[in-house]
């Protein structure tokens, strides 16, 4: 079963995310090379992409890459944003579609008080929403979900340090409040690493609501050190938090067999953000998988 899984990649792994200043990416068509040239079988499509389906179809299918999914990080805590957000969302379905993928990864957007405490939320309740907002954030991802399911897509929500959406508490609080054939599940290991919640625990007890994968590792000695010094999330990606895969904490292994016995046969998109080798990242992530797990 293992095997049926295909393994992708994602802009991020060359620096592309607007919060990340330091890193100066490649151009797009040499971003679109080295994907090919490591072995992945397709990309996230993101910010960097050219916005015509077209164009973006001509560059993957030149070198034999499917576009996997998107990113959408959505600010439904306030019901005045809903028309906006699903509309963001249906533009990036609408894209999707017609590029030949059928998942769309919803997150919840990102705050500044958030990402100053991403990784050390308060398990007491003092960091997080207002049942008000809590509401509707949830009935905005239920929305998504109904419109993207009415053209065949499904809706992921990816739990992501920095947001309201973080430790275990908050994913499983989400998973209750929200439709399960509407909002389905991206786990990131990495991110859920960060957080202080057991990766192998989410893949196991959520698995049969796994849309959609991201594999990343953490170093462990410097999330000790992001934690004990109070850093950011921005200068934790800087510092080098995120790592290659199986050099880390979390147990690959583990959650390679909880989506084995689910049957799972989706993407596995490797993430490593801004390593400062982009290529040799790729290579050896994408090594790994192969030798470990004959992905």
């Amino acid at each position: 079963m293992v095997g049926q899984m295909l393994v992708g990649t994602a802009s991020v792994n060359w620096g592309f995310d607007p919060l990340y200043t330091w890193v100066i990416p490649p151009s797009l068509d040499d971003m679109l090379d080295q994907m090919a040239a490591t072995g992945y079988s397709g990309t996230e499509v993101s910010y960097n992409f050219p916005r015509d389906p077209a164009d973006v179809r001509r560059r993957l299918d030149a070198r034999g890459l499917l576009a996997v999914s998107s990113f959408v990080a959505v600010d439904f805590r306030d019901r005045t944003n809903h028309d906006k957000g699903l509309r963001e969302v249906a533009d990036a379905g609408e894209r999707l579609r017609a590029l030949g993928a059928c998942v769309l990864i919803l997150s919840d957007k990102p705050s500044p008080a958030r990402l100053a405490r991403a990784g050390r939320v308060a398990l007491d309740g003092s960091d997080a929403l207002d049942r008000s907002s809590w509401s509707a954030m949830c009935e905005g991802l239920n929305r998504a979900g109904e419109l993207l399911a009415a053209s065949g897509m499904q809706a992921a929500f990816h739990p992501h340090v920095g947001t309201y959406v973080e430790n275990r508490a908050e994913i499983d609080d989400l998973c209750k409040a929200t439709d399960p054939a509407l909002v389905g599940l991206c786990p990131d290991s990495g991110h859920l690493a960060y957080a202080g919640v057991s990766p192998e625990e989410i893949f196991t007890a959520y698995a049969s609501r796994i849309k959609h994968v991201h594999l990343k590792d953490v170093d462990a000695d410097k999330l000790r050190r992001v934690r004990a010094e109070g850093t950011d999330f921005v200068s934790a990606v800087r510092m080098g938090l995120f790592v290659e895969l199986g050099t880390g904490i979390v147990q690959m292994k583990s959650i390679l067999r909880s989506l084995d016995v689910a049957h799972y046969a989706g993407w596995l998109v490797v993430e490593q953000d801004a390593p400062k080798d982009p290529l040799v990242a790729a290579a050896r992530n994408r090594a790994y998988l192969r030798a470990e797990f004959a992905l």
